[in-house]
């Protein structure tokens, strides 16, 4: 829900998800690290959205309403960062949702063996500054296979 802001719509909007998808990144900004990008979007997964997930990095689907948490790994396959994107028309929302150890502890229901992805989270993140009063909030419970996006 945004509450104020000088670039985001006012309101509140919910995207439900009717697919997800999984890809093992290598190279990611920050730090030039492997992460796990989790797309959520509102369409089924077809055999084209899944070359378009694989070969594009999802353009396709990301023209329409989407999310995405990306789960940037240490070198031990362990969760470091997560970062929450949102997007509906209008409204574009990318934040870094966990960072610091408490917040990394509500996506700790997570396991990752190099081909699939479990993971268990709810939670909210919150932005309460003067230039924008915003907060997000997430409900995943997914086991999924993760593809390895090709290297361009």
């Amino acid at each position: 829900m945004v509450r104020s802001s000088k670039f985001l719509k006012p309101g509140t909007s919910t995207i439900v998800t009717q697919s997800a998808f999984v890809t093992l990144a290598h190279g990611l900004i920050p730090g030039n690290t492997d992460g796990l990008e989790v797309y959520f979007f509102t369409k089924p997964i077809t055999q084209a959205a899944r070359a378009d997930v694989l070969e594009n990095g999802a353009k396709d689907l990301r023209n329409s309403d989407y999310a995405a948490l990306v789960l940037y790994l240490d070198k031990q396959s362990k969760v470091g960062q997560v970062n929450l994107s949102y997007v509906v028309p209008g409204t574009t929302v990318a934040r870094t949702a966990a960072w610091k150890r408490h917040e990394l502890a509500r996506f700790s229901t997570y396991k990752f063996d190099g081909k699939r992805l479990l993971l268990k989270s709810s939670g909210t993140y919150s932005e309460d500054a003067p230039e924008e009063r915003l907060t997000l909030s997430w409900n995943v419970n997914l086991d999924l296979p993760v593809f390895e996006r090709p290297k361009k």
